[in-house]
C-alpha cells in the first residue's frame, strides 16, 4: 500500500506539473486542444486498444547506444557499427544507405510502437498520414527487419515482420495484412499486432509499448512545415533553454535577433528583430537560420536519448557550420543526447572533427558500396581522424 501511495503521489505531482505548464503557456491562444495535446506529449495513433501508456524505460541512463547490428533492413545484411560516441557522423556518396541507417536506429529505439514504422515511412515518402494508401504502405514494409544493439549496457533487438492472419472475426473483404513487432530491452519482452485494412483505420494490438529512450529523428524535408516542431518549441520553452539557442544565433548568426516565438493558432514562427518595427515571420529569414532554429529545439525533446539528423548540412553555409558544430555538442552534453548525424558533406564532417576539443566523443563512419554485400563500412574515433585529416586531408566520404 506505501508503494502504491507512494506511485499515486508522484503522478499527481507529475499531472500538477503539468497543469501548471498549460496555464503558463496558454496566455492569448484560443487553440486549446494542440497545446494540451503538445504539453502532455499526446500522440494520436489509430485504433490503438489494450495498449498501455507509451513511455520509455527510464528516465535515466548512463549510456547510450555503444554498438548496433543490422541484420536484415534495405540495404544492409549482417552490418556491425561497433565505435559509437557521444556524436555519430555518417558519410557517404548518394544512395549508399545514410538515411536507411538512422531509420534501422530509429526502429530499434521504438521497440515494438507500430508509430515508428509509419514516422520513417512518413518522411520517406514524404507525405502525412492521412494520405498514405493502406495497400503501399503494406508493400513499404514487406521485407523482415531484425535490428539488435547495446543500449545502457544492456542487449536491446526488434525483429518486425508482414503476416496474413486468418481470423474468423476479420473483415476479410478489406482486411490486407498485419505487422508483427517483436522486441526486447534488457529481457523486457513486448509484442505488438497492427491489422491493415483497406478504407478503414489500423488497429494495433498490445499489452505494453515502451520506448528504448526518447528518439527524435529529423528530415530536411520538413523543414519548411513549422506545425512539426511545435511540439518540440514547448519542450525547449519548459527546459528553458531557447534563451540559450537566442544567444547562438545572436552571436553567430543575426546580432538584432532577441526572440522567436510560437503562434500556435497559425503554427507560425515570430522574430522580433530590433531592425523591424513588427516582428517579422522566421520565413522571411534565410533557410540556414531556419534550420539551425529548428535543430537546436530538437535536445530538449531527446533528452537522455537520442536524436538522429538526416542531411544536417543542408541550407547551412560552410562558414557558418564550423561554428554551429560546438553548439550542437553542447546540447548534446547538457541534454545527455547520442546524436546520429549524416551528410554529403566533407566540410560538414570536418567541421565538428577541427571544432570539438574531446575527440572521444565524435565517431565517423563511412559507408561503402562492396562486391560481397550491399553496403559494407569504415569506422574510425574523432583522434584518429584528426590525425588522419591533418596529415592527407581525408575525406571520409571516399574512405575504403
Amino acid at each position: 500500500m506505501r508503494e502504491e501511495n507512494k506511485v499515486a503521489g508522484e503522478l499527481i505531482e507529475e499531472a500538477s506539473r503539468k497543469v501548471q505548464d498549460l496555464f503558463d503557456q496558454l496566455a492569448s491562444t484560443s487553440d486549446y486542444v494542440a497545446r494540451i495535446s503538445e504539453l502532455l506529449g499526446v500522440e494520436q495513433t489509430s485504433g490503438l486498444l489494450g495498449v498501455e501508456q507509451t513511455n520509455v524505460f527510464s528516465d535515466r541512463i548512463d549510456s547510450h547506444f555503444s554498438s548496433i547490428t543490422i541484420e536484415s533492413y534495405k540495404v544492409f545484411k549482417n552490418l556491425c557499427f561497433d565505435k559509437l560516441a557521444r556524436i555519430n557522423l555518417v558519410a557517404g556518396l548518394n544512395n549508399s544507405g545514410k538515411t536507411s541507417l538512422l531509420e534501422a536506429i530509429y526502429l530499434l529505439a521504438r521497440q515494438n510502437d507500430f508509430n515508428g514504422i509509419l514516422g520513417v515511412i512518413q518522411r520517406r515518402g514524404k507525405i502525412p498520414e492521412e494520405r498514405i494508401q493502406a495497400e503501399w504502405l503494406v508493400n513499404q514494409i514487406a521485407r523482415p527487419i531484425a535490428i539488435k544493439g547495446v543500449f545502457d549496457g544492456k542487449l536491446a533487438d526488434v525483429t518486425i515482420s508482414v503476416i496474413q492472419e486468418s481470423n474468423a472475426s476479420l473483415d476479410m473483404s478489406k482486411y490486407l495484412k498485419s505487422v508483427e513487432i517483436a522486441s526486447n530491452f534488457d529481457n523486457h519482452k513486448q509484442e505488438s499486432m497492427t491489422r491493415i485494412f483497406k478504407g478503414q483505420e489500423r488497429v494495433s494490438l498490445a499489452d505494453s509499448i515502451k520506448l528504448l529512450c526518447n528518439a527524435i529523428y529529423s528530415s530536411p524535408f520538413f523543414m519548411n512545415e513549422p506545425r512539426h516542431y511545435s511540439t518540440f518549441y514547448h519542450a525547449s520553452v519548459r527546459s528553458k533553454s531557447l534563451p540559450k539557442i537566442f544567444d547562438f544565433i545572436r552571436q553567430e548568426i543575426v546580432p538584432t535577433i532577441s526572440d522567436i516565438r510560437l503562434i500556435v493558432d497559425s503554427y507560425r514562427f515570430l522574430v522580433t528583430d530590433s531592425r523591424f518595427d513588427e516582428p517579422l515571420d522566421l520565413t522571411s529569414y534565410g533557410e540556414g537560420l531556419q534550420r539551425i532554429f529548428f535543430m537546436s529545439l530538437l535536445f530538449a525533446s531527446a533528452q537522455n536519448g537520442i536524436l538522429l539528423i538526416d542531411e544536417f548540412e543542408n541550407a547551412i553555409h560552410v562558414d557558418l557550420m564550423a561554428r554551429f558544430a560546438p553548439f550542437v555538442y553542447k546540447l548534446a552534453i547538457e541534454f545527455n543526447v547520442q546524436v546520429f548525424l549524416t551528410s554529403h558533406s566533407k566540410e560538414c564532417i570536418d567541421s565538428f572533427v577541427q571544432n570539438i576539443d574531446k575527440k572521444e566523443d565524435i565517431s565517423l563512419h563511412a559507408l561503402i558500396p562492396s562486391p560481397e554485400k550491399a553496403i559494407d563500412h569504415w569506422e574510425t574515433g574523432g583522434q584518429e581522424y584528426s590525425t588522419l585529416l591533418r596529415v592527407a586531408d581525408v575525406d571520409l566520404r571516399k574512405a575504403q
